[in-house]
């Protein structure tokens, strides 16, 4: 029984690790550009085109949006070229939603020959009678 418990304990956070380990290795000094198309670290976060989300341009080259791949295994916030994709075979991630990263309708893709993160963002959200 006590060693059931560290077992346990050990099981649960060796994919937690992983998939933090994966995120931050991944990442080169990406370029942010808003929905707008200017460059900057804080734009598309609102405003018009608010639904576009945020493009992060890696310097891994490509051709088409096939040629693109998540950065990390878990919630990433970046794209590589496929060469550079990260091994995810024995990461478990969880399935929860984060804004500002792939998740929830984020997508990786070829802009102008570099790879490219267009990060999503929360739904505007509208109270009613204003």
């Amino acid at each position: 029984m006590r060693l059931l418990l560290p077992l346990l304990l050990l099981t649960l956070a060796l994919p937690l690790a992983a998939c933090g380990a994966s995120e931050s290795s991944a990442s080169r000094d990406p370029i942010v550009i808003d929905d707008r198309g200017s460059e900057g670290g804080e734009g598309g976060e609102g405003g018009e085109g608010a639904g576009e989300g945020r493009l992060v341009v890696s310097d891994d080259a490509c051709t088409t949006d096939a040629d693109c791949v998540p950065a990390g295994c878990c919630h990433a916030a970046a794209c590589v070229a496929q060469a550079s994709a990260p091994d995810c075979a024995d990461v478990m991630c969880t399935t929860d939603c984060q804004y500002g990263t792939l998740d929830c309708g984020g997508a990786c893709l070829c802009h102008e020959g570099r790879c490219a993160a267009r990060l999503s963002v929360p739904p505007e959200l509208r109270v009613e009678g204003q």
